[in-house]
């Protein structure tokens, strides 16, 4: 009588010899009314088949565990049971009835179809913004590519004006092509990084890799950008340990490398600022220490810094130029390549380490 589930016996008929007030009282009837009917009454007729089917197979093969069956109340409403019977047993062994157990599992049900609800809520919100994605992704593409398309006669014609084989510029004229071409380039710069984010996340990126020694990659690289740095008078410093072998794709790696060195120098000053570029062999893989003496980063930002779009100080974006994709494709690049890139640094005004792991 003191148990929180319905307990009721039956005959093997399905008539009901005895129940416990728990039952009388969630189905709405008094024991001397509950008494001597089938139990079947109880059920609702969206179960009623169920019922019949598992008091079927309890005759024949004896005890049934947790089937779930809607029980119907006097006043109509309904509630979830998880149903058991257990055999009853006269002296000469036989079945004369069994014992039943019905534990109320509503709620459960009720919140079960709640989330089922909320799941297809969510399932239908993650496809529409799959859509929504790839609709973006497609149109950053197309715009990335039409974009591209003035801009290289553009730099062509500017390069041609400057080389001084069509007639001799005046210092004015000079200067005025030379930072068109400076804008051009930083704009050709954007669109590629746009182009090559979106083709990282399609998975189109392509790679051409081989084994390449990355001391070779690295030393490409900084003859390549050292006429920028002598400009902004920043040292920079390889320490580049030769035999330091990766099967990666070389141009890519370069972009990398070249990515990361001028956002270093972006952040450097001008006067005593300074670059190290460490190369060495890390148990089974490359490591790629490059280091400035810079603004340095917020320890509890430097997660977002390879987030694409990610802009750790706004201000420092309009002084400096740059549309927070350089580090982003970097990531991309690494990822492809099985590596890892990371950054370090002891807060502002402490400088900052990219650390690129290469198998």
């Amino acid at each position: 009588e003191s148990s929180l589930d319905y307990l009721f016996t039956i005959d093997s008929n399905g008539n009901i010899l005895d129940c416990n007030d728990a039952f009388a009282n969630v189905i709405g009837y008094s024991k001397d009314e509950i008494i001597g009917g089938p139990f079947f009454y109880y059920i609702s007729k969206e179960s009623i088949h169920d019922a019949k089917d598992i008091f079927h197979n309890w005759k024949n093969k004896g005890t049934i565990t947790n089937k779930e069956i809607w029980f119907r109340r006097k006043n109509n409403t309904l509630f979830l049971g998880l149903f058991n019977i257990s055999n009853l047993i006269d002296e000469n062994n036989k079945m004369v009835g069994g014992n039943i157990e019905i534990r109320d599992i509503t709620e459960i049900y009720d919140s079960k179809k709640k989330i089922e609800e909320k799941q297809k809520q969510i399932e239908y919100q993650y496809k529409e913004l799959i859509k929504m994605d790839t609709a973006k992704t497609e149109f950053l593409a197309m715009i990335s590519h039409e974009l591209k398309t003035p801009i290289v006669p553009i730099k062509g014609y500017v390069d041609i004006l400057l080389s001084e084989n069509k007639g001799k510029l005046n210092e004015y004229q000079q200067r005025v092509l030379k930072l068109v071409s400076g804008s051009v380039k930083v704009l050709l710069k954007l669109i590629s990084d746009l182009l090559d984010a979106q083709k990282l996340e399609l998975g189109e990126l392509k790679m051409k890799k081989e084994v390449c020694q990355l001391s070779d990659i690295i030393n490409d690289v900084i003859s390549d950008i050292e006429p920028d740095i002598k400009i902004k008078g920043i040292a920079i410093i390889p320490k580049l340990q030769t035999g330091v072998m990766c099967l990666c794709d070389r141009v890519r790696i370069a972009q990398v490398i070249t990515n990361v060195i001028f956002n270093s120098i972006d952040f450097c000053p001008d006067k005593g600022g300074m670059v190290q570029v460490n190369l060495f062999k890390e148990n089974s893989s490359a490591k790629i220490v490059i280091k400035d003496n810079g603004v340095g980063i917020p320890p509890e930002k430097l997660e977002k810094l390879f987030v694409k779009f990610y802009q750790i100080d706004s201000s420092s974006t309009r002084e400096h130029g740059g549309s927070g994709l350089g580090l982003a494709v970097c990531k991309g690049i690494v990822k492809n390549h099985f590596g890892k890139i990371w950054a370090e640094s002891e807060g502002l005004g402490k400088g900052t380490e990219i650390h690129i792991l290469l198998p």
